[in-house]
């Protein structure tokens, strides 16, 4: 898919579902029951407001913005759910909205009572969260629709004393099994080392609050060394629960392994979250100022809630692409536009990093950052190519094993040392001209040559034991190919001129054909 819009402010991903249901093997969207009343909104019309109690009341704590997706697979791919890069307030297109909503009772044994939301016609029923939302209408790849959203903005020192005065409706983010029900076959016995092993991380990093102690598990993920990212982990032995495998033994995993471990480990702390699919930023095109998302940006990551603030974002896979976020560390810190700019709209979205300092002098529209930046890309790109060029030319000098090939790198040394080749030379001939060239080799490099002329005019070839001797005595050679090669380019150069391997090719003698 392809986005465009706002810059935002501390959530660099592409939301599609928040799951918060465990069974100690898969993720799922809450089940709906009497003590947990998730309902769906069967038709939210389009632009109107969705009824949500989640979102912060002071202005100052977010930040609106707009962002139009274009999605080119086919609606079934993605089940037609509404992206988006924070909490959803609105949908141009009519929506499916899916979520807990206490506000409204539900009677024992009846399916939830659903709102009717249309229009300016609101009702004062709620949704307390939103975990899901789905285009209405049917639609056909390539389709679009642009969404506004509110971002949770806030400093580190206001999430560190937003509390634990957890709403109600929080409690299934905090329970470890969706109604206590866990996966049959599986055991839940490392529970308990699990809680140990987040208490354990938490108390090393003296961490009290709930963010801090989220932090902290956070990093210990992040921690070089100590956990692998792989798309290819190894499978749990039957029986044994992925997370336990992971946590304990492979020390492998993909982004659904971390963020699995990490929200279980909040949860045992009872701290609430959830699991959030979808995608990371993917690539951002300079000159359609679009985002390129695809299959392979496909994610998920951690979010925890915060009373005040909704739900944040907290990364705990160490695959060098997602990173976490960087947040002030104190309001006054936090720049929050009163409205979306559209200077805004042209930057491209990036994880907010500290506060540049102000040195007076200089502009933050300056053209220096993106002079340094395209000129790191192309120093990347020659040392990329040259990498590959040595790596060809090492392939080129160490897969050689037979004669004939042995031959020809000879040759081709002898064309870029400026050897005569006369029409008619025998490989003798050319062999003793070569050897005088380079006198440290005289002995392989003859015997190299009598060695070719035996395998391409005697029947049968070489026997094992003469190409064994012609193998060492290119072994021999090969070790000062290389710089006979440059020191041969090197002076051609200072001549002002060097001799190509086209042109070398093209004096070469056609090698004599075996007979049979």
């Amino acid at each position: 898919m392809r986005v465009s819009g706002d810059a935002p402010i501390y959530y660099p991903y592409w939301r599609g579902i928040a799951l918060a249901g465990w069974d100690g093997i898969q993720w799922s969207l809450l089940p709906s029951t009497q003590e947990v009343p998730v309902r769906q909104q069967p038709l939210v019309a389009a632009a109107a407001s969705i009824p949500r109690d989640d979102l912060p009341s002071d202005s100052q704590r977010i930040q609106i913005q707009h962002d139009t997706f274009q999605v080119i697979v086919p609606p079934e791919q993605t089940l037609a759910t509404v992206f988006s890069s924070a909490e959803i307030i609105s949908v141009n297109q009519p929506s499916t909205v899916r979520g807990i909503m206490t506000s409204q009772p539900t009677l024992p044994g009846l399916v939830p009572a659903l709102v009717n939301v249309a229009g300016d016609n609101v009702s004062p029923s709620a949704f307390d969260t939103v975990d899901r939302i789905h285009l209405t209408n049917r639609v056909r790849a390539p389709y679009t629709f642009t969404v506004t959203e509110a971002v949770p903005n806030a400093a580190v020192d206001e999430l560190r004393s937003a509390g634990t005065d957890y709403p109600a409706w929080t409690r299934p983010y905090i329970s470890l099994y969706t109604d206590g029900a866990s996966a049959k076959g599986y055991s839940t016995a490392r529970d308990s080392e699990i809680a140990d092993l987040a208490q354990t991380i938490v108390h090393a990093a003296n961490a009290t609050t709930p963010y801090d102690q989220a932090k902290a598990i956070e990093s210990w993920f992040l921690e070089k060394g100590r956990f692998t990212y792989t798309l290819t982990p190894p499978p749990a032995p039957t029986g044994v629960r992925p997370l336990d495998y992971f946590l304990f033994t492979s020390k492998k995993g993909f982004c659904q392994d971390f963020s699995t471990a990490m929200n279980v480990m909040l949860r045992t702390l009872g701290i609430p979250s959830r699991q959030m699919s979808g995608f990371g930023q993917g690539l951002f095109d300079d000159k359609t100022r679009q985002y390129i998302v695809n299959a392979l940006d496909a994610h998920s990551w951690v979010e925890v809630f915060f009373p005040g603030y909704g739900w944040i974002p907290f990364e705990a896979t160490p695959d060098n692409v997602n990173a976490p976020i960087s947040r002030p560390a104190t309001r006054a810190l936090l720049n929050v536009p009163s409205t979306p700019s559209t200077e805004a709209s042209a930057r491209p979205r990036a994880i907010p990093k500290e506060p540049a300092v102000d040195t007076g002098g200089s502009s933050s529209n300056s053209a220096f950052p993106d002079i340094w930046r395209q000129a790191v890309v192309a120093g990347g790109a020659l040392l990329v190519l040259l990498i590959i060029g040595i790596l060809l030319a090492a392939r080129w000098l160490l897969a050689v094993k037979d004669i004939p090939r042995i031959w020809r790198r000879l040759l081709f040394l002898g064309d870029r040392l400026k050897i005569p080749r006369h029409q008619g030379d025998t490989p003798q001939e050319f062999g003793g001209r070569l050897a005088t060239f380079v006198p440290p080799l005289d002995e392989e490099v003859r015997q190299l040559a009598n060695l070719y002329t035996r395998a391409s005019f005697r029947r049968g070839g070489l026997s094992a034991a003469e190409l064994a001797e012609a193998r060492r005595a290119w072994h021999r050679i090969r070790g000062s190919y290389p710089g006979l090669v440059i020191s041969a380019w090197r002076d051609a150069l200072r001549r002002g001129r060097v001799v190509s391997a086209e042109e070398g090719a093209t004096s070469e003698n056609p090698e004599p054909s075996r007979r049979r």
